[in-house]
């Protein structure tokens, strides 16, 4: 209501008395009818705030979290260079870093093209100079040095860590939530293909769900053993974050 209005949450209660205008009552219970299906508001107002900033979202990406916001906080802690972001979305991170930090080089890529274009989107309403492509993680990557990895790939398992709000996954899209058998499997995919292309990172950051932390771990360890790995919790004390750090860059 407050945003079909254009107002904050506070007026609606100062101007309670006042009628809602013809005009916007069709929008009002069209929406109504939308959050009785469980349809995240942020899909229809477009709007998701992450960061203190306000990103356009719909249906071709997932909306962002506010654990994520740790996310972009290590990354600006421990960034000296370039910046590569696989999975970028909406472009939340991607954007956030470069809004905080102009002096940083930053790639961010997506398996689909639908995202790119809201990402894009995001990149010029904000006002910020990400490169985006279309890549499949490294795929297409270009062969350069990065310093920093960050990477929040789908972790939500099909038949292990499968633990899922209903209305996420009846209206927020499976490329984006879904990462294997046990979550794991795109991260599994990346540490072999950095092995493959020998892609050295001197930070590489990822976001897991809060399950997963001994999983990740043993992943880690099995596949970049050169790296220092580290398991950090959320705001709530879960397990949330991992980083490595490469031990001889």
């Amino acid at each position: 209501m407050a945003h079909l209005l254009e107002c904050c949450r506070l007026d609606l209660i100062a101007r309670s008395e006042e009628e809602v205008p013809t005009e916007k009552l069709a929008g009002l219970q069209k929406g109504w009818v939308r959050i009785q299906d469980s349809v995240p508001v942020a899909y229809l107002t477009h709007e998701k705030e992450f960061y203190g900033l306000t990103f356009y979202v719909d249906e071709r990406v997932l909306i962002p979290r506010p654990e994520t916001e740790q996310l972009v906080e290590l990354a600006l802690e421990y960034a000296q260079g370039s910046i590569l972001e696989l999975g970028t979305g909406s472009g939340a991170i991607a954007c956030s870093i470069k809004k905080n930090r102009p002096d940083l080089e930053v790639l961010a890529t997506d398996i689909s093209s639908a995202a790119l274009e809201v990402a894009s989107k995001n990149c010029v309403q904000l006002g910020v100079k990400v490169e985006l492509i279309q890549s499949d993680l490294l795929e297409k990557v270009p062969q350069k040095s990065f310093d920093v990895l960050v990477a929040n790939l789908p972790y939500i398992g099909t038949i292990e860590h499968a633990m899922i709000a209903e209305n996420v996954e009846k209206h927020e899209p499976p490329l984006a939530l879904l990462g294997g058998r046990d979550g794991l499997e795109l991260y599994r995919q990346l540490f072999d293909e950095m092995v493959a292309q020998k892609r050295d990172f001197r930070m590489i950051l990822g976001e897991i769900g809060f399950s997963q932390g001994v999983d990740i771990q043993k992943l880690c360890s099995e596949k970049l053993p050169e790296y220092r790995f580290a398991l950090l919790q959320d705001l709530q004390g879960l397990d949330r974050y991992f980083v490595l750090e490469k031990v001889r860059f």
